[in-house]
């Protein structure tokens, strides 16, 4: 890859996708760690509008592409069919597992979910989703426009994004089983955006797979 086309991503001339990007992951780090000496319990929301507000204002300024992040421009007519069917199936297989483990009267209580909970799942879902999507459409717009032939940019576009997600993940889970769901719901929202390319899809199993799988967690017990 030329060194001088990577640099040019990274400077204040067009195209200056691999420059927000960069700008994100600081963005990222500053926060978080501002947040985290300062007012700890505002983390989540400071971070939910960092995923929101960063990936608006570059589709505002043009710097991304609404069509690569799955938002507009979707190709309905070939996505939808695979995209319901994938979507139905791995709903289908947790929802399976989770009366299996609801069955299981060994199992600690779970904490059952309000209507103020599933709102909350719902804005965290798509907030998430979206600054997702937001790293799979400009790794592949930054793909796209390297001298070098790619013939499969959405493919290695959407597993680049998933691996510059894990660390996030990591960072924002307190706990082994959040962990467990965040990374199976990084998994599959990435496998249906490649096949589909769709942002509101992904949106749909994110929230899915959060309600059925966050509902079964076991209430934490208050301290001694």
């Amino acid at each position: 890859m030329d060194g001088s086309w990577l640099w040019e991503q990274l400077t204040l001339y067009p195209p200056w996708t691999g420059l927000w990007l960069a700008l994100s992951f600081l963005l990222a780090a500053l926060t978080g760690g501002a947040t985290r000496l300062l007012a700890p319990d505002s983390a989540p929301i400071v971070r939910v509008i960092r995923w929101v507000l960063w990936p608006y204002i570059g589709l505002i300024l043009g710097v991304l592409s609404p069509r690569l992040m799955g938002v507009s421009d979707i190709p309905w007519d070939s996505g939808l069919r695979v995209g319901v069917v994938l979507l139905a199936g791995i709903v289908a297989l947790l929802v399976t597992v989770r009366i299996g483990l609801h069955t299981d009267r060994k199992r600690p209580p779970v904490t059952p979910l309000s209507g103020g909970s599933l709102g909350f799942l719902l804005s965290v879902s798509g907030a998430q989703e979206f600054h997702w999507c937001f790293l799979r459409g400009a790794v592949w717009e930054f793909l796209l426009s390297s001298p070098t032939t790619n013939q499969i940019p959405l493919y290695w576009a959407v597993w680049i994004s998933a691996a510059l997600s894990l660390p996030g993940i990591f960072v924002h889970s307190r706990h082994s089983a959040e962990r467990l769901i965040a990374a199976v719901i990084l998994l599959t929202t990435t496998t249906l955006f490649l096949y589909t390319r769709n942002f509101w899809l992904c949106w749909l199993l994110h929230l899915s797979i959060s309600v059925i799988l966050q509902s079964g967690l076991p209430r934490r017990q208050p301290a001694a």
